[in-house]
């Protein structure tokens, strides 16, 4: 049982350890860190030229900027979003003005500067990214009404902190719109529906909970509910979207369709909203207030025709985002199924209430992240495993002090066993891929669908059979070949060229047996290893993090540790839920590349490696040296 005041009061003070953990982070990476380096990582846009000025809510001055050459877009892979602070940069840093972004385009930005710009400087101009506000504002306001509020809310706090036990109704009787979910799956959703507060669906890899979830819609739907479905990253909420598009619902997806899958794009309320009749009203009212921004610009105007002309700008902008507010929240209301990401839950949301919110990848949302969703919720289904990553958090001390916690992990060992279900039929890997994060993490209880029990490259037409393609598990050990790991002080992170290079030999092997590109990646836990490998892997071959792969698949994954040093430091491979994500990712083929001199003094390592001698095949680095 936790007591309000201080949970509340705790969190927030975490809440702002972290924000300034963050600020610090890319303060640092904006000084150390190239150009070309931080645009790779989304830090950074690039090649912006001034578009035109206009004038924002309070008079605020706007700077829209867009892509040089005319007509680029700006990628959608950047981390930046509306309520971030920015630095808008001149050509060679001569001048530049901070501010916030105030929309960010598919073709252009706008940035709310804090200052006039002054006279219009010439040239190219950068954006770099300094921090993100507009989630922790979020997060700071939903646990400030979440530690006070009464009704629906707080009989929810208190159950979410342990003060009253969660209510159930009997087991419903159901006819299921998807046939083929398997009876966990199945007591899953008769779970969550008969829940009155709050229910959680633990799904392990490739046991198929965004499935669930999307059943457990459908039924909701079915009985008249509102819905909501979130999840804190846009590619988990995409995922959802998806099957419910393909199910039939009437949805809307909010978020900047930048960041949104191309093909899904149509259900965001940009596009929706763009298709409203009420629209061309908007357009119109919008081309006049550029028109006569034009007009204020060229001067020849009076102090009192210029002032007058300020006045109506701003009526103008006011009248069209108001007429744009109603037509969205008429849009929110009538969908069946409202999505976003957490963070994504702003202003047009605050004063909706839904029958279900549904949290995806519930144990990847710090528990401040958590509640933006919940302050909307009658009843709350959580999704997610807290034995694969949990969130990123920047701060060591927020993280020690309890940040690192999420929600989900917090309620999972008190909450009665009626309301939370653990799936355990996985589609994904073969058994002997499943095998050793069954027995170390989920107590032996995952089982292998017959559809993928045995399968392995070599069930794939084309796929000629050689000492890889035939395999299901393979260790390849680095031990004794000299592949020392090196710092990467640029990166912060470390690399190891040997293992890289070792790596793009194996690749080399399967792809002459017949294995596509596209079937396969090379993943690593360390960001310098990872673009170490960027640099040298043929087109379509994927290459990320560990952390960037969760909740993905690939029929073949090379699994890169990097690190080789004669102490047995393993450094962050000690969480060994970023392990657990790391080897559940493969399909057919799991290759891990390491030292066993080094991670063998690891107790899970040991286990793994004693696992791979059981089920598996342990062979060495020197059998690919020659070549």
């Amino acid at each position: 049982m936790l007591d309000p005041e201080n949970h509340f009061h705790t969190l927030l003070d975490l809440l702002e350890i972290e924000r300034e953990a963050e600020k610090e982070e890319n303060k640092r990476a904006l000084d150390r860190w190239p150009v070309e380096m931080r645009e790779q990582l989304g830090k950074t846009v690039t090649r912006l030229v001034i578009e035109r000025r206009d004038v924002g809510v309070g008079g605020l001055p706007l700077l829209i900027l867009s892509r040089s050459p005319q007509g680029e877009t700006i990628s959608p892979f950047h981390a930046m979003d509306s309520g971030d602070l920015v630095r808008v940069t001149f050509v060679n840093g001569e001048f530049s003005r901070e501010g916030t972004l105030y929309d960010v385009e598919e073709y252009r930005v706008t940035v709310a500067l804090n200052q006039e710009l002054g006279e219009e400087p010439v040239g190219k101009c950068r954006i770099d990214l300094l921090g993100s506000d507009a989630t922790y504002k979020r997060m700071r306001r939903a646990l400030d009404i979440a530690s006070r509020q009464g009704g629906r809310l707080g009989e929810l706090r208190k159950i979410l902190l342990g003060h009253e036990p969660p209510q159930a109704d009997p087991l419903p009787e159901l006819v299921f719109f998807n046939e083929r979910l398997n009876e966990f799956q199945r007591d899953a959703v008769r779970s969550s529906l008969a829940a009155r507060d709050v229910a959680l669906i633990h799904g392990p890899p490739g046991t198929g909970k965004t499935t669930v979830l999307v059943e457990l819609i459908r039924q909701a739907v079915l009985q008249g509910k509102s819905v909501l479905a979130t999840a804190p990253s846009n590619i988990a909420v995409d995922n959802m979207l998806e099957k419910l598009l393909d199910a039939g619902l009437n949805v809307v997806r909010l978020g900047h369709p930048a960041r949104i899958l191309e093909n899904l794009r149509h259900a965001t309320l940009l596009a929706q909203l763009d298709d409203h009749p009420d629209q061309k009203v908007i357009r119109i009212m919008d081309h006049d207030r550029e028109r006569m921004v034009l007009q204020r610009e060229r001067g020849r105007l009076t102090p009192e025709e210029d002032k007058a002309l300020k006045r109506e700008i701003k009526a103008l902008w006011k009248e069209a985002r108001a007429m744009e507010k109603s037509i969205s929240k008429r849009i929110v209301q009538q969908a069946e199924v409202v999505l976003a990401t957490h963070g994504g839950i702003g202003h047009l949301l605050a004063s909706e209430k839904f029958d279900l919110v549904c949290l995806d990848e519930a144990s990847q949302a710090a528990e401040p992240l958590s509640w933006v969703p919940i302050l909307l919720a009658d009843k709350i289904v959580m999704a997610g495993d807290p034995l694969q990553l949990p969130p990123t958090i920047h701060s060591p001390e927020a993280a020690e002090r309890g940040l690192k916690v999420t929600l989900m992990e917090r309620l999972q060992p008190d909450l009665p066993e009626n309301l939370q279900t653990l799936l355990r039929v996985q589609y994904r890997m073969n058994e002997q891929i499943m095998g050793f994060s069954s027995e170390r993490f989920y107590g032996g209880k995952l089982i292998a669908h017959e559809s993928v029990r045995n399968h392995t490259l070599l069930d794939i037409p084309n796929v000629a059979p050689t000492g890889l393609t035939g395999g299901r598990l393979i260790f390849v050990d680095t031990a004794g070949t000299n592949f020392t790991e090196t710092w990467n002080e640029l990166l912060d992170s470390r690399e190891n060229e040997g293992e890289a290079g070792l790596l793009l030999k194996l690749w080399r092997e399967l792809a002459e047996a017949g294995v596509k590109p596209h079937w396969a990646a090379l993943i690593s836990p360390y960001s310098a290893q990872v673009r170490l490998l960027r640099h040298q892997v043929p087109r379509g071959l994927e290459v990320g993090t560990v952390d960037g792969f969760q909740g993905r698949e690939k029929e073949v994954i090379l699994l890169s540790l990097v690190r080789s040093n004669e102490t047995g430091e393993v450094g962050f491979l000690s969480d060994t839920r970023r392990m657990n994500v790391a080897m559940t990712r493969a399909r057919r083929l799991l290759v891990v590349v390491g030292d066993s001199a080094t991670i063998g003094r690891h107790r899970f390592y040991e286990a793994f490696l004693d696992y791979v001698q059981a089920h598996g095949e342990h062979r060495s680095a020197w059998e690919w040296r020659s070549e």
